[in-house]
């Protein structure tokens, strides 16, 4: 992943990360996502399965072994994961078939389609969330923030089709410069509230 969501939202989630963890936050078929890339990379086992999905999630997501293991079973069983050799005793290790690199491609559409439609969806959610209840400078700050996210999602889907380090790295810098003003501000913020 060229840059992680985990690294724009984690200013606004660090506080829920705990909870979070905890919850069944992953859509529907995110994990057969991530099982499937991870694949197509080199054989994994399960456990490194949700050691990767927890790095790649900036720790905001370990899927459980009764999540894992299961899907691992299904894929198999259907042809999309094959078993490979393992040098280590009692450790299995999986890679993806054909059957499996032709549904990865069908995966990677949807991703796709939902990273550039998710500015279509991710404004209604948070007007439920914030909107209605807020002031007119609250609303004027949730509206800056659904346009950072959209220009984010954008930049991101731009990069991933013309990879060039240097965008990477100027995005990078944008958003710790931005992380790092939005500190500043909380602690002339906090430093109010001790007067």
């Amino acid at each position: 992943m060229t840059i992680s969501i985990s690294i724009i939202m984690w200013p606004i989630l660090r506080h829920w990360k705990h909870w979070m963890k905890h919850m069944a936050v992953a859509p529907k078929g995110l994990l057969r996502y991530y099982v499937l890339e991870i694949l197509s990379k080199e054989p994994r086992s399960g456990s490194e399965i949700m050691d990767l999905v927890e790095e790649h999630s900036g720790g905001l997501w370990r899927p459980s072994p009764g999540s894992i293991y299961p899907l691992l079973e299904w894929l198999k069983s259907r042809g999309y994961i094959k078993e490979t050799q393992s040098d280590e005793a009692g450790i299995k290790r999986y890679t993806l078939t054909e059957k499996g690199r032709k549904l990865l491609e069908e995966q990677r559409k949807v991703k796709a389609f939902m990273t550039t439609s998710w500015r279509v969806f991710a404004p209604y959610f948070l007007d439920l969330a914030f909107y209605k209840s807020c002031s007119d400078e609250r609303r004027e700050l949730i509206n800056a923030l659904k346009n950072f996210m959209q220009a984010f999602f954008s930049l991101e889907a731009k990069l991933r089709e013309k990879n060039g380090k240097e965008y990477v790295e100027s995005a990078i810098k944008v958003l710790k410069d931005a992380t790092s003003r939005l500190g500043e501000l909380e602690k002339e913020i906090e430093g109010e509230t001790d007067d």
